[in-house]
């Protein structure tokens, strides 16, 4: 192999090595922050759509608490009192879809009374409740002696995704009836629909128990078997803290950055579930404008180091390569007799400048011999 050859490769290692170095340190800092960016700004979602929630569902529990709070301070039960309270209630706080206060038939005078306020057409709209002694929403807190909501579900009668908060009302320590506030959960589902972090991210709501609200690949209200990703999902639910892992999606089945927010408004602590807002980011697509910037930096390395081959290359074929093989050729000419050639270059490096020299000096010895021998050969 050529000494330029060698030279060449030399150079190949010694520029392609460092720029191989610096790509993969600029990858692997490019990476952390934007993995750093991407937790930080999943958190700040995650962070803002749960206040929201607590926005959305605690006024429904404190509302239901201050029913019970009136009912219980009232000198006497009165039916037209009751109703007007819950007409009123529902009048000054549009958020909620209705309200109720159901009675024991046994425990008070005023029997089986169980008037619902709700909304209907832009209206307010006043409705007996039937059959309610052995529904959830009146029976759980009746026994228990504590507020619970209930678990999302469909209205029969509106077809819309409701969620309902009742509480026991106590009076001479008995429990004598339950009030409850209905909540239409469309907004809500709309909103977490709407969100896309990153452009390809989702957000929902998910329980222990896995059920799922509001993800936009399954319908509004879904339940998930306990599969290895769930019960993954369910330990960081767990942990009761705001959580960032990287794990499969245990919807989309697809390796994503993970973010668990609780939603304290529907803690145990306060009668929920356990409900956590999600925020899912798939990696790979998080990740491809980090991919297209790693791209672009080895097209710009590529440049950059065949650029400076060519450069060094140069240098070493006008400093090395070439007056050695000016030199070669005149050794060989010297080999063949011929000195009519100018003496070797000496503006070169030393060591060049040195073999020059010692050619010259070889060049000339040569010719005098050769001289010296024409002279005794002549006749």
């Amino acid at each position: 192999m050529s000494l330029r050859k060698r030279i060449q490769i030399l150079l190949a290692f010694l520029v392609g090595i460092p720029l191989l170095v610096l790509l993969f340190e600029s990858y692997q800092a490019g990476r952390k922050t934007l993995v750093t960016e991407m937790k930080l700004e999943a958190r700040q979602i995650a962070d803002l759509e749960t206040a929201k929630m607590d926005l959305t569902f605690d006024p429904a529990r404190l509302i239901v608490e201050g029913l019970v709070r009136a009912v219980e301070a009232a000198p006497q039960l009165d039916a037209d009192s009751i109703s007007n309270l819950l007409q009123r209630t529902l009048h000054e706080n549009p958020d909620i879809y209705g309200v109720c206060i159901a009675f024991d038939p046994d425990l008070t005078s005023l029997g089986r009374f169980a008037p619902y306020f709700f909304r209907k057409d832009g209206g307010e709209v006043k409705m007996p409740v039937p059959d309610y002694m052995t529904d959830d929403w009146y029976t759980k807190p009746a026994k228990s002696g504590a507020g619970k909501w209930s678990k999302p579900y469909v209205d029969t009668h509106v077809h819309t995704l409701m969620v309902s908060y009742s509480a026991p009302i106590r009076i001479n320590g008995q429990v004598v009836a339950v009030a409850g506030v209905d909540l239409d959960l469309d907004s809500l589902v709309k909103n977490l629909y709407s969100l896309k972090p990153g452009g390809e991210g989702t957000a929902y709501m998910v329980n222990l128990k896995g059920r799922i609200l509001a993800h936009p690949d399954l319908k509004p209200l879904a339940e998930l078997p306990g599969n290895e990703e769930l019960n993954e999902l369910v330990g960081l639910i767990k942990g009761n803290k705001v959580d960032t892992v990287a794990m499969l999606d245990p919807v989309s089945h697809v390796k994503s950055w993970i973010v668990e927010s609780p939603i304290k408004s529907l803690s145990a602590e306060r009668g929920g579930g356990d409900w956590s807002l999600i925020v899912s980011w798939p990696i790979e697509k998080r990740m491809l404008p980090l991919n297209g910037m790693v791209r672009r930096l080895l097209v710009l390395y590529l440049f950059l180091g065949g650029a400076a081959i060519w450069f060094l290359n140069r240098i070493f074929d006008d400093t090395i390569t070439r007056p050695l093989r000016k030199l070669a050729e005149q050794a060989n000419n010297y080999a063949e007799g011929n000195f009519d050639l100018p003496a070797a270059p000496l503006n070169e490096a030393m060591e060049l400048r040195e073999l020059g020299q010692a050619l010259n000096v070889l060049g000339a010895t040569l010719k005098k011999n050769a001289s010296s021998t024409d002279t005794t050969d002549s006749p």
